[in-house]
Order: C-alpha cells, then sequence, then structure tokens
C-alpha cells in the first residue's frame, strides 16, 4: 500500500484547498486500499479524476502503470498539473465524460464520480468502457452502498455539504445505487463482477464493485 507520507510530500505543491481534501479524503474513504485490487502494470484510465489523487496513488504504487487521467474541471486539472511540476507522473486531459471519448485503456477506474451523473450517463460510459477495454480488462467503481442504511445517509449528508456549500466536488444532484444494482448492470453489458466491501471502520457504506471483461 502507498503511504500517505509519500502523498503529503506530493501535495505540498497543491493550494490549501487541494491539500485540505487530500486530508479528508484519508480519513474517511480507504483510498489507499483501491490501489491494490488494480494491476501493477498497463494502461490505467482514470474517468473524473479531479486534482489527480487516485492517479497519483496509482503511479506510486507502481512505477510500470501508464496513467492517464480525464476530468472537466480545468480548476483541479491546474492543480493536478501544479502537484507534478517538478517532474512529469500521470497524463491529465480536459475532457466531458458525457462526450463518451476515452482512450483506450486495459483498465478504466472510477471513483466516487458515477453518483454525479444521470442514469442514462452512468449506462452509457460503462458501456463505453466495456466496448474499449481488451478481454481481460478491467473496469473498476468505488461507490457508495445504499446498505446499511445509517451510513448511507450520513454519505448523503455529507456529499450534499462537500458537493451543495464547500464546493469540494461539482454536482447538483445524486444518483446512488445499491452495489446490487451495480453489479446487475455490469453483468448485462457483459462483465464478470465481484464486490468488495470496504466500510468497516469508516461511517460511509464504502464498496468496489469490480468488473471483467
Amino acid at each position: 500500500m502507498v503511504d500517505k507520507r509519500e502523498l503529503y510530500l506530493l501535495f505540498r505543491a497543491a493550494d490549501w484547498k487541494t491539500r485540505l481534501y487530500l486530508k479528508i479524503k484519508l480519513k474517511i474513504c480507504p483510498i489507499l486500499e483501491l490501489e491494490a485490487y488494480v494491476p501493477q502494470r498497463g494502461r490505467i484510465v482514470d474517468l473524473g479524476c479531479g486534482n489527480g489523487l487516485f492517479a497519483f496513488i496509482l503511479k506510486l504504487g507502481s512505477p510500470l502503470r501508464e496513467i492517464i487521467g480525464l476530468d472537466f474541471d480545468e480548476k483541479k486539472l491546474r492543480q493536478a498539473q501544479r502537484i507534478q511540476a517538478s517532474g512529469p507522473l500521470c497524463l491529465f486531459i480536459l475532457a466531458d465524460l458525457g462526450q463518451l471519448s476515452f482512450p483506450v485503456a486495459d483498465v478504466y477506474t472510477l471513483i466516487d464520480v458515477l453518483y454525479l451523473l444521470p442514469g442514462d450517463l452512468q449506462l452509457a460510459i460503462l458501456k463505453k468502457c466495456y466496448d474499449l477495454l481488451p478481454p481481460g480488462g478491467h473496469i473498476l467503481l468505488k461507490e457508495i452502498d445504499t446498505r446499511p442504511r445509517w451510513k448511507y445517509f450520513w454519505n448523503y449528508f455529507q456529499e450534499t455539504l462537500s458537493v451543495k456549500i464547500v464546493g469540494f466536488t461539482r454536482g447538483k444532484k445524486f444518483y446512488f445505487r445499491s452495489s446490487a444494482d451495480w453489479t446487475s448492470i455490469l453483468k448485462e453489458l457483459g462483465f464478470k463482477t465481484s464486490i468488495v466491501p470496504l466500510d468497516k471502520g469508516y461511517f460511509y457504506s464504502h464498496v468496489l464493485i469490480i468488473g471483467q471483461k
């Protein structure tokens, strides 16, 4: 697992808001644990990469990975470039996921992204990823499960603060699904699926859904 001290060191070049985001994210989300579920080599495309946090975690975890991050938020991508100003670690591209124009990859990751997108766009993105993946390729969805209910409702309250008040994340509505819904969708597309609960020790119902083509 990547040492969080490496991230703190890397993010020293970021502005105070991004550094605060890093500290909060590491406390409330098992984002460092997700890296272990990603192959050590190959091209990984992080859709909705934001300020590059998970992209950098992946690169720190294995230099053999080619990491590409896509996001529509110019400010966050500027922070990502600022963080890697001393030397490029990842390629970041300004892109609207709704355009469905993604680089070909061995693995696609969507870390706390899909819940901000309407259902029809969620489905279109997942289908596009399936079409672009090679046989044996993977997609990883980190989402918030709708069970246990108290954790789900606590997350809903926290996300309301983050999205609509603090502004850490851009979005207007939430489109959460249960882990069972996600696996059903992926199976219909042709993926083999597995679910990894990640909520132990957290007040949030974190879950990882993995699909293999």
